[in-house]
């Protein structure tokens, strides 16, 4: 009953602003460059044509958010080949760079706002079979519409900030009657099933099966190369700062000097952005008691080198695969970096600067199960190596990190089996659309 009144208010309201709010996000949209034509998608027009077949709805927040859905619609299509895809995102932002990753038979619009007309007209010219909504976007209308159709509908990747909790708590009728919307929610973790269940979720509609993930590639390393500087390397440690920045690189060395003290016997491979700066590294550090070999001079290691100073970017993962530890080069400086994917899956252990750019998502991943260590300047560097260096230590790191960086595979399968049975099941009915 509370539920049914809260949908009122919320329904009630959202009428009463529904222009005004349309009108300022259409000049909000106007101001980034985006055309009338795809805010048209906003208000319920859709801007192309649906595909005759049955067509599966894939929705996320914004386009981070929806890559490793890619993956996911790529496997679909080997186990469901007769369906197509409508994508959506609702942010406003540029989405070339994602219709390039797209599969031939997917759509991308932008998410119609949850106001009557708006929903009405996208569900009456998409007709979804089948909807799978990423990240914990609970939309009343949207949801309400689609459960009166018959439209099964299943949430992956599952979260929940504490915030947003607190939201809901005031509106707990209304969470609990779009929760119980879902046929599926696949949540991140325990803590994220827990508030859903506070909130009047079915339990036996949640699982805790971690997070479909952007579908990766391991990186090939050169077993040759790799062979060559394990031998010189012998039991030593290795430091590997990768992809180094020219802003970076006195920062690393720094650190790496102040490390030393601690620890005689580790090597550091610096590993610049930029070609041939060897030189300059080690001309800025000649008074640092430090031994430097530069590759660009076709210098090599042997038991005395303190920095190897390399600008094979082409070899990184052979790199990676040595080191214990990897530093993530652009963090500290302009966010322009690797994936912590790379590191993780060839196990090292990971510090990182704040700076991470489009692979922030991954990067809280990755710290939030225990695989990264966090710095905000060089003295953090320093101390930090000098914690995770410890074999137990980066150990514990690098075994958490091949976790994650394995994670979503399980949960795709999980996924491609339900929708397997809807669509085994029977098509909804769009009748009163």
């Amino acid at each position: 009953m509370l539920g049914g009144t809260e949908f009122w208010f919320y329904k009630t309201i959202t009428h009463m602003a529904g222009d005004r709010f349309a009108k300022n996000l259409q000049k909000k949209w106007e101001t980034i460059g985006i055309s009338t034509d795809r805010f048209q998608e906003r208000i319920g027009v859709a801007s192309r044509p649906r595909k005759p077949g049955k067509l599966i709805w894939l929705h996320a927040r914004d386009v981070i958010s929806l890559k490793p859905l890619i993956g996911l619609m790529k496997q679909l299509n080997e186990h469901a080949p007769d369906v197509s895809f409508l994508v959506t995102t609702r942010r406003q932002e540029n989405t070339e760079a994602l219709l390039e990753r797209l599969p031939d038979n997917a759509v991308h619009q932008f998410l119609p706002i949850d106001l009557k007309q708006p929903v009405r007209l996208f569900l009456k010219h998409w007709q979804p079979d089948i909807v799978i909504i990423a990240g914990g976007e609970f939309w009343p209308r949207l949801l309400t519409k689609l459960d009166t159709f018959g439209v099964p509908i299943i949430a992956v990747n599952t979260k929940m900030t504490d915030r947003s909790y607190k939201r809901w708590q005031w509106v707990s009728g209304l969470a609990k009657l779009l929760l119980n919307k879902f046929n599926l929610i696949l949540v991140q973790d325990q803590k994220v099933m827990q508030k859903l269940e506070r909130l009047g979720a079915q339990t036996e509609d949640i699982r805790v099966t971690g997070l479909i993930t952007d579908t990766k590639s391991l990186l090939h390393y050169d077993e040759a190369l790799y062979s060559g500087l394990s031998s010189a390397i012998g039991s030593r440690s290795v430091w590997l700062s990768a992809a180094t920045h020219r802003d970076e690189e006195d920062v690393v060395v720094n650190a790496y000097k102040v490390a030393l003290r601690r620890n005689r016997r580790l090597l550091l491979i610096l590993l610049t952005r930029e070609e041939n700066r060897g030189e300059r590294i080690a001309t800025r550090h000649e008074n640092k008691n430090l031994t430097f070999v530069l590759q660009e001079n076709g210098g090599s290691l042997d038991e005395m080198t303190d920095v190897y100073v390399t600008d094979q970017m082409e070899n990184i993962a052979t790199y990676l695969r040595l080191a214990s530890v990897t530093f993530c080069g652009g963090t500290l400086s302009t966010g322009d970096t690797i994936d912590p994917f790379h590191p993780a899956s060839m196990g090292s252990a990971i510090i990182q600067g704040p700076a991470c750019a489009e692979y922030q998502p991954d990067y809280d991943r990755y710290r939030e199960g225990g695989a990264t260590r966090l710095v905000l300047n060089g003295n953090d560097l320093a101390q930090t190596l000098n914690e995770v260096i410890a074999p137990d230590v980066a150990a514990s790191m690098a075994h958490a990190g091949w976790e994650i960086s394995s994670e979503g595979g399980e949960v795709t399968g999980i996924v491609i089996s339900e929708v397997q049975k809807m669509l085994a099941e029977g098509m909804p009915s769009y009748e009163a659309a």
